[in-house]
């Protein structure tokens, strides 16, 4: 017999288990040592905090008095709030990229290619530890707009159904700044990894609504993956959230913003994408060294 043909299935399905343990527990501690650098080096994170907040308050400040009359938002603080979110996520997930850089300037990507640790745990620490500080600086952005009056219409859950946006969205967007790193290894092409950002934003209903749009914007939005990860977040602090009303199995009632289900919808085609282009990259750059 050949030994493909004695090998045992559930000695394989353990080894398999076992690789998945294993690159699990590699990106813990990888993770950990991402957390470890932002913790270390505050001040860094200062422009994560300051620009979103920034925004929130002059933009808020100069469009707040006429939102109602223009296009019909009444809480324009509130209607904010998202885009002050994702800002402050995708400022600290895009600096993912420049750490990367770093790390193979100073030897010490080329030492992690050398130890046992799974090579695809290099992109999933990233993308946890990226997803921790999203959820903390989205924290920041809540607290600070909630002090400021923007309210919270679906209460307490909807206040933890954006942090988990916020988490699933960071995590995803570090993919973008993780693949420029991995192409380039330059730090200053990993910092486009943020600039990015800007077009999508600008793309989307950050400052106004959708409905007064031209149609050619309106169109290049309702492709943008942003657009819906926004309206989510903005249904949430407006409108509130409830689940389904049942009656005899059928559903005879509902009020839910339906752009929270494609919120997350876009979310799991955005990190496809993202994390996709990531790994191939990886691949590319430890085929080459």
């Amino acid at each position: 017999m050949s030994a493909i043909e004695t090998q045992d299935p559930a000695r394989t399905s353990a080894s398999q288990e076992s690789g998945l343990l294993r690159i699990l527990v590699d990106a813990r501690y990888l993770a950990g040592r991402a957390i470890r650098e932002s913790v270390r080096q505050p001040g860094v994170e200062i422009t994560n905090i300051f620009i979103p907040l920034f925004f929130l308050a002059v933009s808020t400040g100069a469009i707040a008095n006429f939102s109602e009359r223009g296009f019909g938002v009444e809480n324009y603080l509130a209607f904010q709030l998202p885009v002050a979110v994702l800002q402050a996520v995708a400022g600290s997930s895009s600096a993912s990229g420049i750490a990367i850089v770093l790390d193979m300037e100073r030897g010490y990507f080329d030492k992690l290619l050398l130890t046992p640790a799974s090579r695809w745990s290099l992109i999933i620490g990233r993308v946890w530890a990226d997803a921790v500080r999203a959820v903390f600086f989205a924290s920041i952005m809540l607290i600070a707009a909630l002090l400021a009056g923007s309210g919270m219409a679906s209460g307490v859950p909807g206040a933890i159904l954006i942090l988990v946006i916020a988490g699933l969205f960071g995590g995803a967007y570090s993919g973008i700044g993780i693949f420029i790193a991995m192409r380039t290894g330059n730090a200053q092409a990993a910092q486009a990894g943020f600039l990015l950002f800007f077009p999508l934003l600008f793309m989307a209903p950050a400052f106004a609504p959708l409905d007064v749009f031209d149609s050619w914007l309106k169109w290049i939005a309702t492709v943008n993956p942003v657009t819906y990860i926004m309206e989510g977040m903005r249904g949430l602090v407006m409108e509130g959230y409830m689940w389904p009303i049942f009656e005899d199995g059928q559903v005879v009632g509902v009020k839910n913003p339906p752009a929270l289900h494609w919120a997350f919808v876009s979310l799991a085609g955005f990190s496809v994408f993202t994390l996709t282009i990531a790994a191939l990259a990886l691949r590319a750059r430890t085929r080459a060294d």
